[in-house]
């Protein structure tokens, strides 16, 4: 409606000028060498109107001719792009479905057409992966370092494909690289930490890990958490290289590993490992009180069997009455949890105080039992039978009840189960991914034992005249098939990529998420 509103206002406008022309005309007169010219002024301005159309008329035409080569070039040049562009298209499309002889195809024809090393580059290094050429894809990917505006691409491929053929070394140089390159770039910082971390190189991922945090890459409470295991981690081999040195060496280093782990304790102060190595090397140290007070505001909301195994033997040369009574004083603490049962009954079984232990244990192993007894309950009843009546067949019936008891917590990953805690996870390279759990799917609980000296004939055998020491031998012999069970640990393969670029190849390969 506006528009007809002002063609019409225009037509208007023009009509009315016309008129106007009409009613007032007049004469034009030019003069020119001696010559006059003489017409009537709308005559002479239409005149000059198409005098001016003409002008303009073969200007245009002269430059069309002048601009007709380079029209011809850029014409030219468009139509290459697009076809440049339609072949990487197809290109990607043929990645994505699997066509290695069409992707390869269509790169040759992209790089060919088109100005744009970063695209037809990686589609050239992407059909080269999926035909399984692994050298040509390096190759590619190398090529990408000469520019700066591909480096990081480059970087990047090399990386994946250093992970791919287990060059740790490799994937580890080149994922440094692209860190320094972009320092703000995930899956670089998180390449970096975790093979310095899978290496156990604690200093190198603690340096790492200043840099992920001063970037901002993660929660300040999961970088806390971090800190706390490497520094553990850390402490732990300090420790180790501490208890083989000898003389006046010994105990300074021994120190340094304790003020590592106090570090760590400070960080986060219910982290069972840390404070249990904390309190063991303030023992070995002659800190035995500090020691003591870690595992005592520990034990009110984390009772663990580490902490009462540091707790146990904090004392050299102690009696097993004294030892016992610490063992009540600790698990005072949080006297309705298990591992306080149990600790009171280990330190009962020390001092020989077999009523205690029994009534430890009670709720799990007593006449009113309420609880499934777990494979260490059964041990340690073993042990009481064995050692208050000398009952070889009922301790031979808690054993066997032992077999099928529902398993106790472990430090449990990915293909991964152990009594002992470890920074990564042996079998997966996994960086802090044990949990203290019990393994899911365990057995039922079996009918009680009977009770002491009324062991069916049929589950014991005759007895003999052996030595007291028979049962707890078989006690320990079971334990050791327990640890025999769990999953050896081999060399952890590199991390994976955690980057947003590459999680479809990720799961196309079937790779571990790192």
């Amino acid at each position: 409606m506006l528009r007809a509103l002002y063609t019409f206002l225009i037509v208007a406008t023009l009509s009315g000028i016309a008129i106007w022309l009409a009613d007032n005309s007049g004469e034009l007169v030019m003069h020119w060498r001696g010559y006059e010219i003489r017409t009537s002024f709308v005559v002479g301005v239409g005149a000059m109107a198409l005098a001016a159309f003409l002008v303009l008329l073969a200007y245009r035409i002269v430059v069309s001719f002048i601009e007709t080569p380079a029209s011809v070039s850029a014409y030219l040049e468009k139509r290459r792009q697009q076809k440049g562009f339609l072949a990487l298209s197809r290109g990607m499309v043929a990645v994505a479905a699997g066509d290695a002889q069409d992707a390869k195809r269509y790169a040759a024809q992209a790089h060919k057409l088109l100005d744009a090393p970063p695209l037809t580059l990686l589609l050239a290094a992407q059909a080269a992966q999926l035909e399984g050429d692994e050298a040509g894809a390096t190759r590619h990917f190398e090529k990408m370092l000469a520019a700066p505006e591909t480096e990081f691409l480059g970087l990047r491929g090399l990386f994946i494909q250093a992970r791919r053929a287990s060059d740790r070394d490799g994937a580890l140089a080149y994922a440094r690289r692209a860190f320094d390159l972009r320092p703000q770039t995930p899956w670089a910082a998180q390449a970096v930490f975790e093979i310095e971390a899978a290496e156990e190189d604690w200093d190198g991922a603690l340096k790492t890990l200043d840099r992920v945090v001063s970037a901002k890459l993660i929660p300040r409470d999961d970088a806390r958490r971090r800190r706390a295991v490497l520094l553990t981690a850390r402490a732990m081999t300090a420790a180790e290289a501490a208890r083989g040195q000898a003389g006046d060496a010994r105990k300074p280093a021994l120190e340094q590993a304790a003020a590592l782990v106090l570090d760590a304790v400070s960080l986060e102060p219910r982290f069972v490992p840390a404070i249990a190595l904390a309190a063991a090397l303030c023992t070995e140290t002659a800190r035995i009180r500090k020691g003591m007070r870690l595992i005592e505001e520990a034990w009110s909301t984390v009772p663990h069997p580490d902490l009462a195994d540091v707790w146990l033997d904090m004392i050299e040369d102690e009696s097993g009455y004294a030892r016992a009574e610490r063992a009540r004083a600790l698990a005072a603490r949080n006297p309705e949890n298990v591992e306080s049962r149990i600790l009171v009954a280990r330190g009962a079984i020390g001092a020989r105080d077999w009523p205690a232990a029994r009534e430890a244990l009670a709720p799990y192993a007593g006449p009113a039992a309420s609880e499934p007894a777990t494979q260490r309950i059964c041990e340690l009843m073993a042990e009481i039978e064995e050692g208050e009546y000398g009952d070889r067949g009922a301790a031979r019936g808690w054993l066997a009840r032992a077999l099928h008891a529902p398993q106790d917590p472990h430090w449990t990953g990915s293909g991964y189960r152990s009594t002992r805690w470890s920074p990564i996870n042996p079998v997966t390279g996994e960086f802090d991914a044990l949990e203290w759990t019990a393994p899911v799917g365990v057995l039922a609980q079996e009918a009680g034992p009977p009770p002491a000296g009324k062991v069916d004939a049929s589950a014991a055998p005759a007895e003999t005249e052996e030595a007291p020491e028979a049962a707890v031998d078989t006690v320990r012999a079971l334990r050791q098939v327990s640890k025999a069970s769990e999953t050896v640990a081999f060399q952890p393969p590199l991390p994976d990529d955690p980057g947003p670029d590459g999680e479809d190849d990720d799961k196309r390969e079937g790779e571990r998420k790192w």
